[in-house]
């Protein structure tokens, strides 16, 4: 059974375009679509954790990549 994994970016889109990648769990899920529902529900959370002021002051949002263990980025995890 293939194992999909989730990685996350924070970005700012200010005078450039700047994104970090953050840390988040080691979830395996058996889907895209399981982990592209997750995507969307964690990134809400996020931004919501960050608040209004934060999010509008250095205009934040996210990015969610979905896919095959052994495809994805090289991450600094």
């Amino acid at each position: 059974m293939e194992k999909i994994l989730i990685f996350v970016w924070l970005c700012t889109a200010t005078t450039t375009i700047d994104c970090k990648q953050i840390k988040t769990e080691r979830i395996y899920f058996k889907d895209v679509y399981g982990c592209t529902v997750y995507g969307y529900s964690h990134s809400a959370r996020l931004i919501r954790e960050f608040g209004r002021e934060k999010v509008n002051e250095f205009n934040l949002y996210t990015k969610f990549l979905c896919i095959s263990e052994g495809q994805g980025p090289k991450t600094e995890i």
